[in-house]
């Protein structure tokens, strides 16, 4: 997925975030309203992308070396209760990470970063408009 000034329009906005909700529909409910988003929520949930993403590598660290670790479940945990407080359109997200195994993990990662490249097409669609 390209965020370049040229495939930034509303209409490549929704045809990705339809096409991202087929694949990834654990992410559907930050999906759904990106198109209609502005600059604020925007900036707000790319700014959220890194920290789910850790939340997503240390669960897969877990599940690929480590096994289970009750500093790390602890660390997972602290981390989601955070981000589901202040941010609950997360919610259905972060709730389902510590069950996740790895494939759905490994989809979860995929899915940041191609939720993360939605995110700065929507910027630049905002910031052009």
């Amino acid at each position: 997925m390209s965020t370049s000034d040229k495939n930034a329009t509303h209409q490549n906005v929704k045809e990705q975030t339809d096409e991202l909700r087929t694949k990834y529909p654990i992410f559907t409910a930050v999906l759904e309203r990106i198109p209609d988003m502005d600059l604020k929520e925007v900036v707000t949930v790319l700014v959220l992308v890194e920290p789910v993403r850790q939340i997503l590598r240390t669960h897969a660290t877990r599940l690929t070396f480590i096994g289970e670790n009750k500093d790390l479940d602890k660390f997972i945990e602290e981390n989601i209760s955070k981000l589901k407080t202040n941010y609950p359109t997360l919610g259905g997200i972060l709730e389902r990470i510590h069950k996740m195994d790895l494939k759905e993990t490994a989809a979860g990662l995929l899915a940041i970063d191609a939720m993360e490249s939605l995110l700065k097409l929507k910027m630049l669609v905002t910031l052009a408009s």
